[in-house]
C-alpha cells in the first residue's frame, strides 16, 4: 500500500517547493485532527528531509496544495468537496 503523501507550497514571490512524505499519523483521526490544528496554528511549517530541517515562516506562504488528506482530518468549518474554477462560468 502506497502511504506518500505530497503537498506543494506557493510562496508569495510565484516560486513552488513541492514535497512528498510518508503518512505521518496512522489509524488515528483524533490524532490527526490534534495535529492539523496545531499545524494551522503555528507561525511556521517545519519539514525534516534529508538531514536538514526547513523551517517556513506562513507569512512567505501564499497558499499550499495538500495530496492525500482525508476530509475526515479537516477542521470544523472547512468547506468540503468543493473544486476550484479556473474560467468564468457564464451567468
Amino acid at each position: 500500500m502506497n502511504d506518500e503523501k505530497r503537498l506543494t507550497i506557493h510562496f508569495n514571490n510565484g516560486t513552488t517547493m513541492p514535497v512528498v512524505f510518508p503518512t505521518q499519523i496512522k489509524n488515528s483521526l483524533g490524532a490527526l485532527l490534534e495535529a492539523t490544528k496545531r499545524i494551522l496554528e503555528s507561525d511556521k511549517l517545519v519539514i525534516q528531509t534529508e538531514g536538514k530541517v526547513l523551517i517556513v515562516p506562513w507569512a512567505s506562504v501564499k497558499h499550499i496544495e495538500v495530496f492525500g488528506v482525508p476530509a475526515s482530518a479537516l477542521p470544523l468549518g472547512a468547506i468540503k468537496g468543493a473544486q476550484v474554477v479556473t474560467t468564468a462560468s457564464p451567468a
